[in-house]
């Protein structure tokens, strides 16, 4: 017996002496030290030590302790609160009567070990395997949740009644919320006091509280496999997880995080739960280096970059022409197709934005087609179907830790990809009304009834970084288009209201071109359409083999592209700013302007995004120009007349494909150049 105990106290005074080695070497006794300043300038009754651990470093400085760590926390925790404890007594650091329980040590590991058959959690079912080792365990997934914040007693002290007991003075009886606990569990009515037995009574003065919150996440591989639409089964089931303290203001709806925590048992009225509570988060960064991916560019598209070198334009025109050419043929629905393109490498930014597309044409089948084909290059790409929410919606909180819980919505699952809206004449005046404020205002605005608040409503407000498009057929609308001759009548918009559509960074009018080009691409929808059939009818689906830059090698392109960050040049950014200005001013009435506000930081992105696409470092005049150009030709489509003398091209016929790419375009381009240059200089003129 005597040699069990004098092996137990060995072991324990190997752990505190690894202990002081590691909190010394690490730097975390130079910031206990700077923490107890702080507090000895202030009265409190609890001291809390949060100290960031990356347990390779323990591992390898002593395995024993690194494995105290990894497979018992709560113990490794102790212990390392009785190092701390005395390592405060010995160096005086705070008052003498400070008593362990007043001291509170949170662990917070940096990193991880991840062993997939142990502690991964991959789906609901991890949990139960984990939660009775009551190990640290890693979850990778993406929150679809949040709950509202709420209070937790974070410690609590209680005292002996007996006067003349040595527990009725001093401190030493402090509970302290640990990982794992429920409320119910931290305060209690039944503790007893250790000099006398008697049952200890709170003092609820001293109670303090903290705050926390309740995510639901979809581990990353489900959720894969639902943007995927892959053919496996999984269970989409959503993972509680406890977050507390300052970790609640880390936690964003539709981002995905890394989250390391320790399982945890609830019960709800007749149910038990089991949840994890979060040790430390991480929000995942998916982004990939772009020296990486330049690896792994397909040589067909450097091939074709290397030789349109010569043109500034002619490379991104190129890939214009060839995307989409399995769903629609190569130059058909050409600007649609730039603009997707334009939009999936599109970026917030500081002088940019993501840019919103909306469609316009008879044909909805083949646009609805290539706007759902462009969703495959954003991993977290959604698509609205019914009974789903843009912005989310609140319920009642299920997990009774607040007043209600907010289920993301669309535009929240969608962030940095894409969220696709479709036909915007079949959503509800709300949805429009929710749509156009996001576009609006670049935030997703949630709605709490005052039910759920027991005051008056608020709004639940988020950052928007997802790309929404959508599409319209005008030719069904109630609105009859003008049939007069005249040139400068627009196109018709249908029943989208002015300021939806002013929302939106960029308008595609598909069906706005000659009769001429028209039928031939029509003709030209009707053979691709039979030929597909044909071929699916004898089985053989490998159309993309006939285009000289597939699908595939389009997916990793727009990777890399969307990586870049070119820096704007001087005279690009005068350029596009001169032409707003001039735009407004000749483009205004007395009481109105054909140009929208947000028109500026439309322009700078759309440089900003093709500057990305032809691989260059820095947004050149060249970029501006194009950027300028093709926002005329939105503004001559909508409304009719172009100042600038634009004629808009929506679909490359074969008659029009070196006078749209080539030399023949960049004479174009020197040309529209030079009359940019005199219209913004009249502009001005006229003006003074």
């Amino acid at each position: 017996m005597e040699e069990c105990v004098i092996r137990q106290l060995e072991e324990q005074l190997g752990y505190f002496d690894a202990i002081v080695q590691y909190l010394d070497v690490s730097g975390n006794l130079t910031l206990l030290k700077a923490q107890c300043e702080k507090y000895a300038k202030t009265k409190s009754l609890v001291y809390t030590f949060k100290l960031l651990i990356d347990p390779s470093d323990i591992c390898e400085a002593n395995a024993i302790l690194g494995n105290l760590l990894l497979r018992e926390p709560i113990t490794a925790t102790d212990v390392f609160k009785q190092v701390i404890y005395k390592a405060i007594q010995v160096l005086e650091l705070l008052p003498e009567t400070t008593s362990l329980s007043q001291v509170a040590v949170i662990l917070r590991l940096s990193s991880l070990p991840v062993l997939p058959k142990l502690n991964m959690i991959e789906n609901i079912r991890c949990l139960s395997r984990v939660h009775d080792a009551r190990i640290f365990c890693s979850l990778t997934g993406v929150v679809t949740g949040l709950s509202d914040v709420s209070k937790y007693t974070l410690s609590a002290r209680y005292y002996c009644t007996d006067e003349d007991c040595q527990g009725h003075h001093g401190n030493h009886f402090i509970r302290i919320h640990t990982p794992g606990a429920s409320e119910a569990q931290t305060v209690r009515k039944d503790f007893k006091c250790s000099f006398c037995s008697l049952t200890l009574t709170e003092e609820k003065s001293s109670r303090t509280l903290s705050e926390k919150v309740v995510a639901e996440v979809i581990p990353e591989q489900i959720m894969s496999e639902i943007h995927s639409h892959s053919c496996k089964r999984s269970r989409g089931q959503a993972i509680p997880v406890y977050i507390r303290d300052d970790l609640t203001k880390l936690v964003e709806i539709g981002e995905t995080y890394e989250i390391i925590g320790i399982s945890r048992k609830d019960v709800l009225d007749d149910k038990i739960m089991l949840t994890l509570e979060a040790n430390n988060i991480k929000k995942i960064k998916t982004e990939i280096s772009a020296s990486k991916l330049l690896k792994e560019l397909p040589r067909n598209l450097l091939t074709i970059y290397k030789d349109r070198k010569s043109s500034p334009w002619s490379f991104v025109l190129t890939l214009a022409y060839l995307f989409g050419g399995e769903i629609s043929p190569p130059g058909c629905h050409f600007s649609l197709k730039l603009a997707i393109l334009l939009s999936l490498v599109s970026k917030k930014d500081t002088k940019t934005k993501p840019l919103h597309v909306l469609a316009l044409g008879s044909d909805s089948e083949i646009i609805s087609r290539l706007l759902q084909f462009g969703t495959r290059f954003k991993h977290s790409s959604t698509s609205l179907t019914a009974g789903q929410s843009l912005t989310g919606h609140v319920t009642v909180d299920r997990y009774n830790s607040s007043s209600y819980f907010v289920e993301g919505g669309l535009l929240h699952l969608s962030q940095r990809g894409v969220c696709n809206v479709g036909d915007i004449d079949r959503l509800k005046k709300s949805t429009k009304h929710s749509l156009q404020s996001a576009l609006s205002g670049g935030k997703i605005v949630t709605d709490v009834a005052p039910k759920y608040t027991g005051s008056l409503p608020h709004h639940i407000e988020q950052r928007l970084k997802s790309r929404i498009w959508g599409y319209s057929n005008p030719t069904l609308s109630r609105k009859q288009s003008s049939k007069d001759s005249d040139v400068f009548v627009g196109a018709c918009t249908g029943d989208i209201p002015k300021t939806l559509l002013d929302a939106f960074s960029l308008i595609c009018f598909i069906d706005h071109g000659d009769i001429t080009s028209n039928e031939m691409v029509e003709d030209q929808m009707v053979e691709t359409t039979l030929v597909a059939a044909l071929n699916y009818d004898i089985r053989d689906t490998d159309t993309t083999t006939q285009l000289p830059v597939s699908t595939e090698d389009f997916q990793q392109f727009v990777r890399f592209a969307s990586q870049l960050r070119p820096k704007f040049r001087k005279e690009a950014e005068t350029l596009i700013h001169n032409y707003y200005m001039t735009c407004r001013k000749t483009r205004s009435t007395s009481d109105c302007t054909d140009v929208p506000v947000n028109a500026d930081q439309t322009l700078l992105s759309l440089a900003y995004s093709h500057a990305k696409l032809a691989l260059r470092n820095e947004v050149t005049l060249n970029d501006a120009l194009m950027a300028v150009k093709l926002y005329e030709e939105y503004l001559t489509n909508r409304f009719g007349y172009s100042t600038l003398n634009v004629q808009p091209i929506p679909h490359i016929t074969a008659s029009l494909l070196n006078y749209c790419i080539g030399p023949a375009n960049d004479k174009q381009m020197q040309d529209f150049h030079r009359n940019l240059l005199r219209y913004c200089s009249l502009a001005s003129g006229l003006e003074e």
